[in-house]
Formats: structure tokens, sequence, C-alpha cells
């Protein structure tokens, strides 16, 4: 049987031919053969589409043939039929007994746990091979560059961070001599700066 596919097959288009592709999929076709010449812009969901009909009609023993597949078509469908498909299993501990279901949580446990580990292993020796942090290797990790980039980031950040220092505690001090004035406590305007500023504005400025 010959199918002839036409207009946009894209994600907003698809869920409209998305039940007589799975009639198609149940059916008792022996031959399914698809003309893709008409298709005038197709997704990934519109080779999803195509492509889950391929796999359930071959999985039924039925041939499926495409024609008219532009060469955009087949890198959509290649990308498709890459996608795994999912069986899906028996829960855990589904139709066991209560001793069966305590053994095989266990087990899960310490599988995943297993797994974890590897991958926590192989995260960390991933980032010792990469940093390449042995002396005498010409690919590895410049020091030089190290102190560079320290030079630049903490030293040349230094005027910049005493320029914003001594702005932010000029204004701390005028607006707080101003607000004070009405206690008779502008004598302690200078302790409110030099505690404000070193203990609290400058560090954050500096982070």
């Amino acid at each position: 049987m010959t199918f002839s596919l036409s207009g946009a097959w894209t994600t907003r288009t698809v869920g409209q031919v998305d039940r007589e592709f799975r009639t198609l999929e149940t059916g008792q076709y022996q031959n399914i053969i698809l003309n893709l010449a008409h298709i005038s812009d197709m997704d990934t969901a519109g080779a999803w589409l195509i492509e889950r009909l391929s796999r359930a009609s071959t999985a039924r023993g039925a041939k499926f043939l495409l024609l008219g597949a532009t060469d955009r078509h087949r890198v959509l469908l290649r990308e498709a039929a890459e996608v795994p498909v999912l069986h899906r299993g028996k829960q855990l501990g589904e139709g066991r007994s209560l001793f069966s279901r305590a053994f095989e949580y266990l087990g899960h446990s310490a599988i995943e746990l297993k797994q974890d580990f590897a991958l926590s292993m192989h995260i960390l020796g991933a980032t010792v091979s990469g940093a390449q942090m042995k002396h005498g290797r010409s690919h590895g990790v410049s020091f030089a560059a190290i102190v560079h980039q320290l030079d630049r980031m903490a030293v040349g950040a230094l005027p910049v961070i005493v320029l914003m220092s001594f702005i932010i505690g000029a204004i701390i001090a005028q607006q707080g001599a101003f607000q004070l004035r009405y206690f008779g406590a502008e004598i302690f305007v200078v302790d409110l700066v030099g505690v404000l500023v070193l203990r609290e504005i400058a560090v954050l400025l500096t982070a």
C-alpha cells in the first residue's frame, strides 16, 4: 500500500495525523510505501512519526519503504532512528513477596551506589587528568599564566576597589552626619564610616 504525504510535518501539525499513523501501525498491511516528495517542511516531530511507523511495521514483519526523501529528510530520519526504544518492565517489587522485595531493594541500592561511586571517580579522574599539573609538560597548565591572571584580577583591581570604597565611604559620612546631627552625635560619624567600610562595605566590594 502506497501513501503520499504532503504539507508541513512539524510539531504543530503532526498531531492531526497521529491517529491515522497509529492505525497504520496496528494494521495488517504487508507492504507500506511512503512518498515524501510533496512534504513542504519537516522537523524532528514529523521524522519521529515516520520512524515510529517504520519500527512498528518492521516489528510485525511488514516491508517499509520511503520514496522521494530529500537530503534534509534523510538527516532528520537518521537522527530519529538513533533514538532508543524504552520498554516498560516490571516495577521494583511488583508481584514478589515482602522478603524478595527487601533483598531486591538492597540489590538495586547497591548497584546504584556502585554506579554513583564509579561516576564520581570518573569525574575526579577526568578533572585531575584535564588539569595536567605535572611538571615538565609543555601542554600542561602554565604557572606563568596563573600568576598573570592573579595579577590582573587581584593587583589590577586594587585601584577600582579603593576608588569605590572611597566614594561610598564619603557618601556614608555625608548622610550619616546629616542624620546624626539631630541627636548631637556627629562625632560618631568617623567611627561609623570606619567600622562600616572596613568591616562590611570594603569586604563586599573586594569580593
